[in-house]
């Protein structure tokens, strides 16, 4: 009887040692494979609380062994002095972010935009007070020059989102002086465009970017290959797949390297009301707090490989929210792997669902 016992104890010993083994060698495997691939750029848009929205800092102190940059979301250009740029935080803030960005490893690219103005009209009229006039454009490039200098950034992100259809020259040719006048300090110029199709699917703001001489004058096209469907379509996928790929190929027809194309990935989801017609920006945590409070589950659209869920809330209206989380990632990674390309660039850090990170670390070697 002891002797059965201690037989059937040896065996179940052997058994659990050789599944272990099994289950180490596996594991061994994986990060084998993820070693000997190509690094990949992670570059996290950051931003600070915006109301109920977390900021980024919490993401980045917890992540930043997953991530290759950090670009701060904190200039506009100033609309009452063409070449000037309005700042939303404080020196001592940016110094504080940037130094701790540093000693994790990680670069940091100034972000400028020509966003939150009073009407999207003026917008397009700030950048073209700079675009269309030397002297404000020569002024725009020294200010920059002077703060990347100042504040130690090692790049730059402009994220010029409308723009009038006749400033489409001369932004690329911004570009080119931007370029030429940072390149001699070491410094990174990238540059946010809106995604592209080439057909009846692309955002309604692409042609106002010639990804052609960008691709050329810029060292990284970060391609906003988000908001598929937003506030002004009807309910549907953040970005569904076969979008997302015709956004890539687009590009690569373009003649943009693939070396230097950040796919863009949203944090992000959007949920409609379909009484009030309005769509809700949304955070991965918000969302599942939704699905929990309606006791719904989520459901899985195979042909855009993303994620949603249905509900009715309290005031009898119907909802359809639509997001990313870690599983629709993997669809997005391995369009990065199978088209060779530069990296992603998540909008934003602090909005995803947290298992983003443990999907990245799986599926691409991260450049450090």
């Amino acid at each position: 009887m002891v002797k059965n016992s201690y037989r059937s104890l040896t065996i179940i010993f052997f058994s659990l040692a050789l599944l272990l083994m099994s289950s180490c060698s596996q594991l061994q495997r994986k990060e084998d494979h993820v070693k000997n691939k190509t690094p990949r750029e992670v570059l996290g848009f950051y931003t600070e609380q915006e109301g109920t929205y977390p900021g980024s800092q919490p993401t980045v102190n917890s992540q930043f062994t997953n991530l290759s940059i950090i670009a701060p979301f904190w200039y506009k250009l100033d609309d009452k002095h063409p070449g000037s740029l309005i700042d939303s935080v404080t020196a001592d803030h940016k110094r504080k972010v940037i130094e701790s960005a540093h000693n994790k490893d990680l670069k940091v690219y100034i972000v400028v935009h020509n966003l939150f103005y009073e009407t999207v009209e003026k917008g397009k009229q700030v950048a073209s007070n700079v675009l269309d006039n030397d002297k404000n454009r020569n002024v725009f490039i020294q200010n920059l020059r002077n703060e990347i200098k100042q504040f130690k950034y090692d790049g730059i992100n402009i994220d010029m989102e409308n723009l009038n259809l006749t400033d489409r020259d001369s932004f690329s040719l911004m570009i080119k002086k931007l370029s030429d006048a940072l390149h001699p300090d070491g410094k990174i110029v990238t540059v946010s465009v809106p995604a592209n199709t080439g057909d009846s699917r692309a955002n309604p703001w692409s042609p106002w970017f010639d990804y052609e001489k960008l691709g050329r004058y810029a060292d990284r096209l970060m391609i906003m290959t988000y908001d598929e469907h937003n506030p002004r379509t009807a309910p549907g996928s953040t970005a569904s797949v076969d979008w997302t790929e015709a956004t890539i190929r687009y590009a690569l027809k373009q003649d943009v390297p693939p070396s230097k194309i950040l796919l863009g990935i949203a944090g992000y989801g959007w949920d409609w009301d379909s009484t009030t017609k309005k769509a809700l920006y949304s955070s991965y945590v918000q969302l599942m707090n939704q699905k929990t409070k309606y006791k719904v589950k989520v459901k899985w659209d195979s042909r855009s490989q993303t994620p949603y869920f249905s509900y009715v809330d309290t005031s009898n209206h119907s909802h359809q929210a639509w997001f990313e989380n870690s599983y629709s990632l993997k669809f997005k990674l391995n369009l990065v792997e199978k088209y060779n390309l530069r990296g992603i660039g998540i909008w934003r850090l602090g909005l995803e669902d947290p298992m983003y990170w443990k999907t990245i670390r799986e599926k691409i070697k991260v450049k450090k």
